[in-house]
């Protein structure tokens, strides 16, 4: 399951392994929440 398919079908989620997430996916994670729409285009991470 590739990045953009996790995101589409994201859940909550209340219990979390104990490992560590690779640089390469928070960096995926980032751009993704950075194209990501803001209310009233406010773009407040700017």
């Amino acid at each position: 399951m590739d990045l953009s398919e996790v995101i589409a079908t994201r859940r909550s989620i209340r219990k979390f392994r104990a490992e560590d997430v690779a640089d390469e996916d928070v960096k995926e994670i980032l751009e993704a929440a950075r194209l990501a729409p803001s209310a009233n285009n406010l773009q407040p991470w700017k």
